[in-house]
């Protein structure tokens, strides 16, 4: 994590199964090896969320682990496993279901992929962000996404090349 450029790195996968517990593994893919920008608003959060786990080191002491992790068990230091996220995710979207959707975590990331298509960010952009080898992946994905983007820019275009007509209704 760099905060003065505002930028995250994906250089590893943490995993975990019974037999060998919580571990680090490479990337899936090499382009799952990744680096992106990220806003302002983001690293300030990442920010106050390093003061807080910097704070809970002081109050554990010895008992807390050191392992340069973003995210860990906030009593221990140590990585969390990678299904805990999931699972809180999961009972806190139950918990407040008459107020949101049922979605997984995973399913944030495709709306993330869907916001910047239909904003449309170069499909280039998105497929390097989302850690995708190649265009074609993000394109058979999201081709939703893709022909509501490209319908919005065929309407934008029609009100750039004809802004006085009244029988356009974009």
């Amino acid at each position: 994590m760099d905060f003065e450029q505002s930028l995250i790195s994906f250089k590893e996968n943490l995993l975990y199964t019974p037999e060998t517990g919580i571990y680090l593994d490479t990337t899936k893919t090499d382009s799952s090896t990744r680096v992106i920008k990220v806003s302002q608003m983001v690293i300030n959060d990442l920010r106050k969320y390093k003061v807080w786990q910097m704070e809970r080191q002081l109050v554990m002491g010895d008992r807390w682990t050191d392992t340069g992790f973003v995210f860990t068990n906030f009593e221990t230091g140590k990585p969390l496993n990678p299904d805990s996220f999931s699972k809180k995710f999961i009972d806190f979207i139950k918990a407040h279901q008459d107020d949101l959707p049922y979605v997984s975590v995973h399913s944030m990331r495709h709306t993330n992929a869907t916001l910047m298509i239909s904003s449309h960010v170069a499909i280039t952009t998105v497929a390097a962000r989302l850690g995708h080898a190649n265009t074609a992946t993000t394109a058979k994905i999201y081709a939703h996404a893709i022909k509501s983007a490209d319908e919005a820019a065929a309407e934008t275009l029609e009100d750039l090349l004809n802004p006085n007509d009244s029988t356009n209704t974009a």
